[in-house]
């Protein structure tokens, strides 16, 4: 727990100052970096070694981040799409080649790696989109996922009785959940009033309170989502590169499910 704190009080001034007073491009660099990080991760534990065999996806996740991310770069949706069909191409080309080989890629490795390049860098991508709008829109997914995690944890080691997901998640509970969903409701009616008062952006307060049970409900599913990946093939952790908190799938786990929906949220209210 010493080291969690520890690493938080210096990662989160960091997160600020790159999201608030580093140019946008800052915030575009470092989703891309997270989720070659992040390809990568999921490659290793279900794929093992075979990752090896498909280097080039954690530079695709990156690429593929840095093309969402980055309205500046006027990238088309047909190009987009391009993108994602080479990603798959370059998977199954890959299967096909070491097919019946000693080190051979296995279909499970070859769907992690697709889905590494493709589905991650949509949620991280997102955070880049909300940047370019307002560091203040990039923070809203941040702060509806980890007050819901900060929530389900104090709620769960105080009133935690019945189990939510035992086969998934042991140590999560019903009671938690419920505290997950006060905590981020609460979380985004604060940073409803922050934003207001420093830089006059009104979303209401119907729209807060939806933020706060979606941000819940989203960041929780993504947390068991990512679980399951990892109780499935019995690893405790994605990777050890965030002291005390894992990997950057363990730390962004629930935020990938979070910020698409912040976004389309966000992109229908100021539409």
């Amino acid at each position: 727990m010493k080291t969690r704190i520890l690493f938080a009080a210096v990662g989160i001034p960091v997160l600020l100052l790159i999201l608030f007073a580093a140019p946008e491009w800052a915030t575009s660099a470092m989703c891309a970096l997270l989720a070659a990080v992040a390809s990568y991760e999921l490659m290793h534990a279900v794929g093992g070694e075979q990752w090896e065999l498909l280097p080039a996806m954690p530079v695709l996740a990156a690429a593929m981040t840095g093309a969402l991310g980055t309205p500046m770069l006027g990238i088309a949706p047909v190009w987009l799409l391009a993108g994602i069909f080479a990603v798959i191409l370059y998977g199954f080309v890959m299967a096909i080649a070491t097919h019946g080989k000693e080190k051979q890629l296995g279909f499970a490795a070859l769907a992690a790696g697709i889905l590494s390049a493709t589905v991650l860098p949509a949620g991280f991508a997102s955070l880049s989109l909300l940047r370019s709008v307002s560091p203040a829109l990039a923070i809203a997914p941040l702060v509806g996922a980890f007050m819901s995690d900060t929530g389900a944890y104090f709620a769960g080691r105080a009133l935690g009785r019945r189990k939510l997901c035992p086969a998934v998640s042991p140590n999560k509970t019903v009671e938690g959940s419920v505290g997950g969903f006060i905590g981020s409701v609460l979380g985004m009616i604060i940073w409803h009033l922050a934003v207001k008062h420093a830089i006059s952006m009104d979303i209401g307060w119907a729209p807060a309170v939806v933020l706060g049970l979606a941000g819940s409900a989203l960041g929780q599913l993504g947390d068991l989502s990512f679980s399951v990946i990892k109780r499935e093939y019995g690893i405790k952790d994605y990777g050890t590169i965030f002291p005390g908190h894992g990997g950057v799938l363990d730390r962004f786990d629930s935020v990938l499910f979070v910020s698409p929906a912040y976004y389309l949220i966000l992109l229908a209210f100021f539409a």
